[in-house]
């Protein structure tokens, strides 16, 4: 199956059978070890994830997201975070570059100093990191569960202090979104694909030119 392949089969699956899959520890760690190729700023790897599985922890889940049916009923829930201090692993990655013949010491160096000087004093560059990186990751984890016939729906509405507080999620990291991962519901169709604004409406050349808002 090629990406656009998968991408076109891709739904946000908006009813689930209840708890319709056994999705395995190993099977998902497996799935979310893969959508970890996702790109990041200077391989910083600014994600974490909190798969949630048990029905009363769903329970809870389901309370933070503000009784959307779908958390209760997805097999599995994923907790999509991004780590806003990414850049205190800084030395260490670029230790595990040199090691890995990636980089010499020189240019580790330079890496070193260009992420400190990037985030450094920079709420913005963090908060961006925090949200940027780990939605490449989800958007991946979507992708790859798509093409194992996993449903998936990315859901962006719940209450994070609740979050935060149920899950035991540290400041420093920032919920950006929940993957539900399960079987769609087999009396339900496939939901149709919501309508996509053509190229022409949404590509700039070479500057957006005051295109209006």
């Amino acid at each position: 199956m090629t990406v656009l392949q998968v991408l076109k089969r891709r739904r946000s699956i908006q009813r689930f059978e209840n708890e319709g899959l056994l999705l395995t520890r190993e099977m998902i760690e497996e799935m979310i070890g893969d959508a970890c190729l996702a790109p990041s700023d200077f391989n910083l790897q600014p994600w974490r994830f909190v798969v949630v599985r048990d029905r009363e922890r769903k329970e809870i889940l389901y309370d933070c997201a503000y009784k959307q049916e779908k958390v209760r009923t997805a097999s599995a829930v994923v907790i999509v975070c991004g780590d806003a201090f990414a850049d205190r692993r800084a030395e260490a990655e670029a230790a595990e570059a040199v090691k890995a013949g990636a980089l010499d010491e020189m240019e580790a160096a330079r890496m070193v100093e260009a992420i400190h000087r990037s985030f450094e004093g920079n709420d913005v560059a963090r908060f961006a990191m925090a949200v940027r990186d780990p939605a490449f990751a989800a958007m991946a984890l979507m992708l790859l569960a798509t093409e194992r016939g996993i449903g998936t729906t990315p859901i962006g509405r719940f209450d994070d202090k609740a979050l935060r507080r149920a899950f035991s999620i540290p400041d420093r990291y920032f919920p950006v979104l929940l993957v539900a991962l399960g079987l769609p519901a087999l009396d339900a169709p496939v939901p149709p694909r919501g309508r996509r604004m053509p190229p022409s409406d949404v590509v700039f050349h070479e500057g957006m030119g005051g295109a209006e808002p």
